[in-house]
This record gives structure tokens, C-alpha cells and sequence, in this order.
């Protein structure tokens, strides 16, 4: 196949800085003269040239760009596109598309629990039947409910693996120490290393503690709206209280750091909780030193208790469109990112899980260091589930509390508070 990329222009973009952009690429005039490959036919006849705007991670622009060269060949003359690709995290997507959804992204990645909101904005179109069908059958069953909110599917499962394992630099912890937070922090401080764990700075990681104490949350959702209607929540009860006294442990700032920055390991870090998506950074800094492993234990009064953790996904979503023959081209362009072939490609690339069942038994894909741990942990994971965006920072904040608490008593009171804070989250999103 013979391409015909007529322009390619790199065009800084200084866009609002609290949705995380810092440039954009521009791709103009993005065509093909031949067509092979699989080709969807929904019906509509949507020939003709479309400008696109496209928000994925840092990580994969450069790979997004090829990938909808790609498509575009694979549809042979059929059509043109105006490319726009601007990197955005997953977990701001939401935030970022509430701002102005006119102006947001047509087709965008975004983590499974911002579902709820983006429906009740708009932002998010219902998948049809032909495009449900295709989904279903490709995917994991697991990814597909992530993308559901009541009996519809908003978006197509792009990665399985947005939850969290350990890092460790094996020079300093040994697969035995990494069993054990309390023995992490020792042989840390031993070296004068720090554990880099998030978990008093960030409810998702928060959560680890108290999920793992076999504390509950979640959320009823009107399937119309997509507004929370109600809790059902345990974090002040007698589990919540053991997952307490577990954070107070790692409110050791002299060896137990809050951020997630992967490029310290080897250097000023031998541990760090985080997902697959620093797992390239992290094999760069401590090549065979490195380690990767289910979360570790943490005991309270004699009582060993395995850090729990969210299982997630990562999704893609197609904004509503005007215009009915956008609308397809990027229902079209969605499914192709979402395929075996463009799932295995970032796989090959950054290390990111497929929810493809195909791409995911690969053997390059089941043997994974990183993949591995996440699957290990798995067995003490709670499946990701929709609830108010502003519940992790509500945690996080519980968290934040716990680190001057002494007693019990003050303990249960900051819990009590959490719990007092609940009725409050309903009406936020």
C-alpha cells in the first residue's frame, strides 16, 4: 500500500494548563490510494474528509498517530482525515472533556470509574448493536461490564491492567523482604532509600488498606442520568479501623514517600507501588535488579492483612456527534484502536494489558514480569467500580488525618468523619 501523507506539521498547542496539555500533533490531509483489512460496515455511507481530534497518553502518541495512518489505509481511498492528537492522562480525561465537551476530544481514553460522569455530560455515546456484538466478542467479559452502566455500553475496553504492584530494586529488598511492608520500610531505611507509596496522597491507593481488610464501597447509579443515588460503605467500621492503624505505619516520611515517580528507583527509591504504565521506566533504571510482585502484608495487633488494591480498565470513548457520518468514521476509527492488532502493538511497545482475548494469551503477554504480578494480585483485587470522582480525594484526605493520629479513639473519630462526609459526594458529580 502506498501512503499519502500530504503534511505533517508538529504544532505546540497552549491550551488551558489545568487540562494537562502540552502540545498537540497535527497530522493534515492523512489519506491512502489502496484498502485491505477489516473494514466495518454499519450501514452509513461516510466517505469524505473529517478533522479528528484524538486524546490519548504520552505514551502511545507517537504509536496512535501510526495507528490511524494505518486505518486509513486498511479503508483505501474512502477517506481523509485532519488529525489532531493531544496527550491526556486517563484519569483527567474526565475532568479535562467536562470543562467544554464541544471543545473536547471525538475520541479519547479515560479510566472505567469516569463512565458515570462523562454520561451525565454528554460526553460519551451508546454503543449500537453491530458495535456492542463486535465488542463483546472480542473482549474480556470483565472489560466489557467496566464500560456498561445499567444494560447499555458506552465505550470499547482498551487496556485490563490499571491497578497497581510492587516495584522492588533487588540489590536492596529480596523477593522474601517484598512480601512485608514493615521489612520493605526497614531494608529502605537501611540503605537510605525511600518506598515510594502513594497511599496516604491518593484514595485509589488508599483504598489498598482498607480493601484489603475486607472493607466495602460502592455506589447505585441511575442508569438515565448517571447520577449516584446512594452508598453502601464500611470504611468506619472494625476492619476500616485495622486498615487505619496499617496507614499510620507509612506515615514515615523518612523513608515512605507519597509519589509514584518510577525514574527514582535505583537512585533514591528501592520500592514503589504503581501500575504497568512505569513499568518500561522502571526495567530502564534497574534492568535485572528488578523486581516485580504482588502488594505486601501488613500486620495490626498480630493480625497479618494482605494489601488489597482496584482492578481496572482503561476504556475508549467516541463523543456524541452532529454530524451522522463523523459520528461512524470515529465509531469505526475507536473499534480499529481498540483491535488485537492496535492492542498487541501498545502491548509490544509500552507493556499495557489487552483486554483483546486473543492479544492477552499471547505468551509474551501471560509472562509479562509486570502483567504477572498484576494477575497475582488479582486474587486480593476488587473490581473497579463506578462512584463519585471526588470519593478517592474524600479518602485521600481520610489518609492524610490518619498520619497525626495516636489513639485508637482519634483514629475512629477521623473515620466517623469520612463516614459523615459520605451524603455530602452525592451531589458533587
Amino acid at each position: 500500500m502506498k501512503n499519502k501523507l500530504k503534511l505533517l506539521l508538529f504544532v505546540p498547542a497552549f491550551l488551558l494548563s489545568s487540562c494537562n496539555f502540552t502540545y498537540s500533533y497535527v497530522v493534515a490531509g492523512l489519506d491512502a490510494s489502496s484498502g485491505s483489512g477489516d473494514v466495518i460496515d454499519d450501514g452509513i455511507e461516510d466517505s469524505g474528509t473529517y478533522d479528528i481530534k484524538i486524546w490519548v497518553d504520552d505514551a502511545i502518541v507517537d504509536l496512535t498517530r501510526t495507528q490511524v495512518q494505518q486505518f486509513v489505509n486498511d479503508n483505501g481511498t474512502k477517506y481523509k482525515i485532519n488529525l489532531t492528537i493531544e496527550p491526556q492522562s486517563e484519569g483527567n480525561a474526565a475532568s479535562s472533556m467536562l470543562q467544554d465537551v464541544t471543545e473536547g476530544a471525538d475520541i479519547f481514553a479515560f479510566a472505567q470509574d469516569q463512565l458515570a460522569r462523562l454520561k451525565v455530560a454528554g460526553a460519551v455515546a451508546k454503543l449500537n448493536s453491530t458495535y456492542l456484538n463486535l465488542v463483546s466478542e472480542r473482549n474480556s467479559e470483565d472489560s466489557v461490564k467496566a464500560a456498561t452502566i445499567g444494560s447499555s455500553v458506552y465505550a470499547f475496553p482498551l487496556t485490563n491492567d490499571n491497578g497497581y504492584f510492587l516495584y522492588y530494586d533487588k540489590s536492596v529488598i529480596s523477593d522474601e523482604d517484598a512480601k512485608s511492608v514493615t521489612t520493605i520500610m526497614a531494608k529502605c531505611k537501611a540503605k537510605n532509600k525511600t518506598f515510594n507509596f502513594p497511599a496516604r496522597g491518593d484514595g485509589f491507593y488508599s483504598a489498598s488498606y482498607f480493601l484489603g481488610a475486607g472493607c466495602k464501597t460502592s455506589w447505585d447509579i441511575n442508569e438515565e442520568t448517571g447520577a449516584f443515588t446512594a452508598y453502601h460503605d464500611n470504611f468506619h467500621e472494625a476492619n476500616g479501623l485495622k486498615a487505619a492503624k496499617g496507614l499510620r505505619e507509612v506515615a514515615d516520611k523518612s523513608v515512605v514517600s507519597t509519589d509514584a515517580i518510577a525514574s527514582r528507583l535505583g537512585e533514591r527509591s528501592a520500592a514503589l507501588v504503581s501500575g504497568i504504565w512505569n513499568y518500561e521506566v522502571a526495567k530502564n533504571r534497574l534492568g535485572d535488579n528488578l523486581g516485580c510482585a504482588e502488594l505486601p502484608s501488613y500486620t495490626v495487633d498480630g493480625e497479618t492483612i494482605h494489601l488489597g488494591s482496584y482492578d481496572g480498565f482503561k476504556l475508549l470513548g467516541v463523543k456524541p456527534q452532529v454530524n451522522s457520518k463523523k459520528a461512524s468514521v470515529c465509531r469505526k476509527l475507536a473499534l480499529y484502536l481498540t483491535s488485537e492488532t492496535c492492542q498487541t502493538e501498545r502491548f509490544n511497545t509500552v507493556s499495557w494489558g489487552p483486554t483483546n482475548v486473543k492479544s492477552s494469551q499471547e505468551e509474551a503477554v501471560v509472562n509479562h514480569p509486570g502483567l504477572a504480578a498484576l494477575a497475582k494480585q488479582h486474587e486480593y483485587a476488587t473490581i473497579q467500580s463506578q462512584c463519585p470522582g471526588t470519593w478517592y480525594l474524600h479518602l485521600a484526605t481520610t489518609a492524610k488525618a490518619i498520619e497525626t493520629s495516636s489513639t485508637d479513639a482519634q483514629l475512629q473519630a477521623i473515620l466517623t468523619n469520612y463516614k459523615n462526609g459520605l451524603p455530602d459526594l452525592l451531589s458533587d458529580d
